[in-house]
């Protein structure tokens, strides 16, 4: 009888110990479980960091890239891109490019543009700045208050031209300005450079994007979106500037880079002459020397900024 109450008390504490060691077991196994998934959720966390970080690096280094091409052959008068950084996101991310504008030796603080990109590219563009509508001749940027030129095609016909040659006597003489000319027709880079006036500097030529036919419009065209082939005249912009386009052939090959169906069609028409307008720096003296040639049909005072 007393054997087998020892047998059974045996086998309780046996059971207590079993229990005790399956207690422990569990609470090892737990530990390290929830050790693997530690360990296995910061490895996941970590390559899917540095993925994104990849994949957003590439991404905005091809959208910058792609925007620099575009800069070769568009992007608004007499300005330059000081800064690009790359703002990162979970698989997105956006570009941010300070542009100023550049006027003779002086500089103005024109616009922030973001190109915003996701993992397949790039997505859309947004501006710090804006243009706003006064008249029929005037338009303004926001917010460095400054005036945008405007443009006109020779084959297009305007409502009203704008005629700032004519307000130059109203400006003071201490300043530098910019001026958009608007030609009769299309010329040659090298004709143009002999049609102007030694006083004027031209830093920028309007490149005919247009088709031949004859049509009526009722607003001007502006800097931003239009080709250009850039010379920049004063010691600051040529450092800044990019690239350096000597000719109608070098400016088709940017073309070419950027956008092909453009280059084709432009190509066509080089024996035409390529230039439609031109952008000039100077004094108010120097730019009055346009007054009165035969080849401007327009003329739009942009920018104007202190001398000294």
């Amino acid at each position: 009888m007393e054997k087998i109450k020892e047998n059974e008390l045996e086998d309780i504490f046996d059971e207590k110990s079993l229990k005790k060691t399956l207690k422990k077991a569990k609470r090892i196994t737990l530990v390290r479980t929830l050790l693997i998934s530690v360990i296995v959720c910061l490895a996941v966390g970590y390559g899917v960091h540095r993925t994104n970080i990849w994949i957003v690096d590439k991404r905005g280094s091809e959208v910058a890239i792609e925007h620099q091409k575009a800069d070769a052959v568009m992007k608004a008068p007499n300005t330059f891109i000081q800064t690009e950084t790359i703002d990162f996101g979970f698989f997105k991310g956006t570009v941010k490019r300070k542009v100023y504008k550049v006027i003779e030796d002086k500089i103005i603080p024109w616009d922030t543009e973001e190109a915003h990109f996701g993992i397949r590219g790039f997505t859309s563009t947004s501006f710090s700045s804006y243009s706003t509508i006064v008249n029929d001749t005037t338009v303004v940027n926001i917010p460095s208050g400054e005036k945008e030129m405007m443009f006109y095609v020779p084959r297009y016909t305007y409502q009203k031209y704008s005629d700032d040659l004519a307000k130059l006597k109203d400006y003071p003489e201490d300043k530098y300005m910019e001026m958009g000319i608007s030609f009769d027709k299309s010329y040659s880079l090298e004709e143009v450079k002999k049609l102007l006036p030694k006083s004027v500097h031209p830093t920028w030529f309007w490149v005919n994007n247009y088709d031949n036919k004859p049509a009526e419009r009722s607003e001007p065209e502006f800097g931003r979106w239009l080709y250009g082939i850039y010379q920049a005249t004063s010691e600051l912009g040529k450092s800044d500037s990019y690239p350096n386009i000597k000719n109608e052939a070098a400016f088709l090959n940017k073309l070419k880079e950027y956008n092909k169906y453009d280059y084709k069609e432009l190509k066509k028409r080089q024996k035409d002459g390529l230039i439609i307008g031109v952008v000039v720096t100077g004094t108010k003296e120097d730019l009055l020397s346009l007054k009165g040639k035969s080849y401007v049909k327009a003329s739009s005072i942009g920018a104007v900024v202190d001398k000294y």
